[in-house]
């Protein structure tokens, strides 16, 4: 079954509850890339995104954290050979 990141990672960011949406949830130019509902499966590559109860700011500031993610790795798995890494410009 493929997951975006906050289902993956139940990290409560959904919108759902009154709580904030994570901004991979929001980011709408990534849509379908890897196959994900907006940046859910390119999370990795959207600013302010939060991992493990910390935000971890802007790409090059999340890049070596995320190169380590499991989800990351899962996506890379499922995807494989059309996996996109991406870099998207705010």
């Amino acid at each position: 079954m493929i997951q975006n990141c906050w289902e993956y990672m139940n990290c409560g960011r959904d919108g759902n509850n009154g709580q904030e949406a994570c901004p991979a949830k929001t980011e709408t130019r990534a849509h379908r890339l890897n196959r994900g509902t907006n940046g859910g499966r390119v999370c990795w590559a959207v600013e302010g995104t939060r991992c493990y109860g910390k935000v971890q700011g802007t790409y090059a500031e999340k890049v070596m954290i995320c190169s380590e993610c499991e989800f990351r790795r899962v996506v890379q798995d499922e995807e494989w050979p059309s996996f996109w890494l991406v870099y998207m410009k705010s």
